[in-house]
């Protein structure tokens, strides 16, 4: 496991994470939970060596005890407590399993609901800092003007800066109508800009026609959650009216939901009897298979050609369906190979405390694979562009002659893509000093050669506004639809 997260985060910094990220929910953590009747709680299943005795818990409270009365400071018991579950769980050394306290487990349960309060605003953490990608449409953010790439530097008086995304949620989220004031940076000023929290619906599935292949539809499924099912056969009937024959459903950057969503949207795909997946868990004999069953998980179907779109954020949840589709039918699976996420999580034990969110199954294939660090090969693999991998431009730091790192292969990478060529690949020469200089020149910045501060801003908008019209994956998908229809 330990490549796969190291793979994992390097993505998660790259440009094409923060096209997906929303500030509900984070792409380095795919989860998917549920609860069912396989799970087992008869505490014999503990063998003798492993279950707790007096002595185990008596040198607990001593440890406690000694906190209580020798530490120079007053500790609360709730934090003793919660810190001791959480190292618990940690001793496990699993990825995907943690111990939730109070707050973390109100954020994570949100995060898959119809709706949570707040301001409406999808962000990405950008070298620290919180930056806007959009508002949604009629929410307080959107309705106070809040724009793309503006910065958010503070809520209520408290630096935003290097806190995590968890954190940031917790500040800015809150109950509906209640203020929370704001300090935006837009470009060069800063201004305050105070909000009313309302109810905002949260979208996992958009859809649009293609722009130029009319009978095209393209869906982007953001994550599995509560709502995605009832959001999916909306969007998909939408569509239908406005003329789609053929669908791209893009499964990229998901990083998966819950486990009950995967099987209801699953079984869209399927025909009845045909296997969705299997969970294998450890005390049981066999693996538990679900089949596709309208009565059991919905009667709507897709009945059109489609493809799916897949790369390596799609994971968990998105990961069931992809093989799904691609081990029951004769869909293809375009992009590159998943993440490799084959374990189920599940929600247990909660009290006051928090809840324990823990692995408690592996989820196979129909063909009985078992994915986990090894991922989905798709169909027809399309790698994306080169400047897909590139790191943001820190705007915090300055790139300049003499310079090589990491961070001058991706300014290599970008400027390339933008139309100014550059030889070199990790140092910055005179070269590429000329070309930056024409691209701050060309974008009226300021002609200094060196990327820092607004052309290290506008590098990163120009760029991802580059990879949104030039997506050579989406781009197959639709030639394969076309060239299927006009067969």
């Amino acid at each position: 496991m330990k490549t796969q997260k190291s793979r994992k985060k390097k993505i998660s910094a790259t440009i094409v994470s923060f096209l997906t990220l929303m500030s509900v929910s984070s792409v380095t953590r795919p989860v998917t939970y549920a609860q069912f009747d396989w799970l087992f709680s008869d505490e014999s299943l503990i063998s003798e060596e492993n279950q707790l005795t007096d002595e185990d818990l008596q040198a607990l409270k001593e440890v406690y005890d000694s906190i209580q009365i020798n530490y120079i400071e007053d500790v609360s018991k709730a934090d003793l407590l919660t810190g001791a579950l959480k190292g618990m769980v940690d001793a496990i050394g699993d990825p995907y399993s943690e111990y939730l306290n109070a707050e973390e487990s109100t954020s994570f349960e949100e995060d898959f609901q119809d709706s949570f309060e707040g301001i409406g605003v999808q962000f990405m953490m950008e070298n620290g800092r919180v930056t806007v990608i959009s508002p949604i449409d009629g929410t307080p953010a959107g309705e106070a003007g809040i724009l793309p790439n503006d910065i958010i530097l503070e809520a209520d008086g408290v630096e935003l800066t290097d806190m995590n995304t968890n954190e940031v949620v917790n500040l800015i989220r809150g109950p509906k109508d209640s203020e929370v004031v704001l300090l935006i940076q837009r470009n060069n000023s800063t201004f305050e800009v105070t909000l009313v929290r309302a109810t905002i619906p949260n979208i996992t599935v958009t859809g649009e026609i293609d722009e130029t292949e009319s009978t095209v539809g393209h869906i982007k499924i953001s994550q599995f959650a509560d709502n995605t099912y009832n959001e999916l056969v909306e969007t998909i009937s939408e569509l239908r009216k406005e003329g789609a024959k053929s669908l791209i459903i893009d499964l990229r950057m998901n990083p998966g939901g819950l486990l009950d969503s995967a099987l209801d949207i699953g079984n869209m795909f399927l025909e009845d009897g045909d296997m969705i997946m299997q969970i294998s868990e450890r005390n049981a004999d066999e693996a538990s298979k679900f089949t596709a069953n309208e009565r059991a998980f919905g009667s709507f179907k897709i009945t059109e050609p489609y493809v799916l779109l897949i790369d390596e954020g799609s994971a968990s949840a998105s990961e069931i369906v992809a093989a799904a589709v691609q081990e029951n039918t004769d869909a293809k699976l375009i992009g590159q190979t998943s993440f490799g996420k084959g374990t189920v999580q599940t929600i247990l034990n909660p009290s006051d405390l928090g809840e324990l969110k823990l692995t408690s199954a592996k989820w196979l294939t129909p063909s009985d694979n078992w994915i986990h660090d090894v991922g989905i090969e798709p169909d027809i693999t399309v790698e994306n562009l080169p400047v897909a991998s590139s790191l943001l431009m820190n705007s915090n730091e300055t790139l300049s002659l003499g310079v090589s790192n990491e961070f001058v292969e991706s300014l290599a990478l970008m400027l390339n893509a933008l139309g100014y060529e550059v030889k070199s690949e990790n140092f910055f020469d005179e070269e590429m000093e000329a070309a930056v200089k024409e691209f701050q020149a060309a974008n009226d910045l300021e002609v200094d050669g060196q990327v820092t501060g607004e052309t290290a801003h506008a590098l990163n908008r120009l760029v991802r506004e580059y990879l949104a019209e030039n997506d050579p994956q989406y781009q197959e998908a639709v030639k394969l639809l076309v060239g299927a229809t006009n067969d």
